[in-house]
């Protein structure tokens, strides 16, 4: 490995140890408690995080109270970035990898509102609410998507991808 090579390397490290130390020392009670949790019970430590997760996931719906409907349990997936994730991936791979974190981020409020309301949302948006654009406020706006039409659209295409339809 070259000079330049074992340079770039240093700095990689050093910036993962200063990274993980002010994650550590931010989140110091969760950490300490994590830690004495995984060496006190190593056998159980992941089934245990794995019930965090559901009762977090439970309280996060509680909190959002989005009625009984067909998507509801789409929140999950929200909650833990897999439904962004699946459409960021999508469109990048559909539309190319500009905006696509825009364009993701989009659809999850999108969706989110969706739930709220109980009513499909368009995910086609223009620039007519946006005062810093002065002409040809019709056009589509870079954060709104091209290869998916509506809320229900997206949900289904997660649904599908998630359970391996298509």
């Amino acid at each position: 490995m070259g000079t330049t090579e074992e340079s770039i390397k240093t700095v990689i490290e050093a910036l993962f140890v200063g990274f993980e130390r002010e994650t550590i020392e931010g989140n110091r009670d969760a950490y300490e408690k994590l830690k004495t949790l995984y060496n006190e019970k190593q056998d159980r430590f992941f089934d245990l995080i794995e019930m965090g997760f559901y009762d977090f996931n439970t309280l996060v719906d509680a909190v959002i109270d989005v009625s009984d409907q067909k998507n509801k349990y789409i929140l999950q997936f929200i909650n833990n970035g897999i439904y962004e994730h699946f459409h960021k991936t999508r469109i990048k791979k559909l539309e190319g990898s500009a905006c696509c974190a825009d364009k993701s981020s989009f659809i999850k409020r999108m969706t989110l509102k969706a739930l709220k309301e109980g009513e499909n949302q368009s995910l086609y948006d223009d620039y007519t609410q946006t005062n810093r654009i002065k002409e040809d406020k019709e056009r589509q706006a870079y954060w709104s998507p091209k290869t998916v039409k509506d809320t229900d659209e997206a949900m289904e295409l997660f649904w599908n991808w998630y359970q391996l339809k298509e």
